[in-house]
């Protein structure tokens, strides 16, 4: 029996749904066809998920622009820097310079 990636995204989508979170088939989101990457949706899971390290609202905005200004004609350099930043984390300025970086 052949392994296709369509059996590769059932069994991702049924361990996700195993770890309780949502699937959406694709007909069912609502976007502008050439957006990318959705910002409010981002937006707000960053700050909820740093409240606690009260991230501003600038902030969560300049975490976005570093992801929108990476290339998009070299896409396999931009997707190795966001895997970096995913695994090895990235520097962000902090507004209020008592806070750690």
């Amino acid at each position: 029996m052949k392994f296709t990636e369509e059996k590769l995204e059932r069994a991702f989508v049924e361990l996700l749904g195993n770890e309780n979170y949502p699937h959406f088939h694709d007909d069912s989101i609502v976007r502008a066809t050439e957006e990318v990457l959705i910002e409010a949706d981002l937006l707000h899971y960053l700050l909820i998920k740093y409240e606690s390290k009260q991230l501003t609202v600038t902030e969560a905005k300049s975490i976005v622009l570093h992801l929108k200004t990476l290339s998009s004609s070299d896409l396999y350099e931009s997707n190795k820097t966001i895997i970096h930043w995913l695994s090895d984390g990235f520097i962000l300025k902090r507004e209020d310079r008592n806070k750690k970086d």
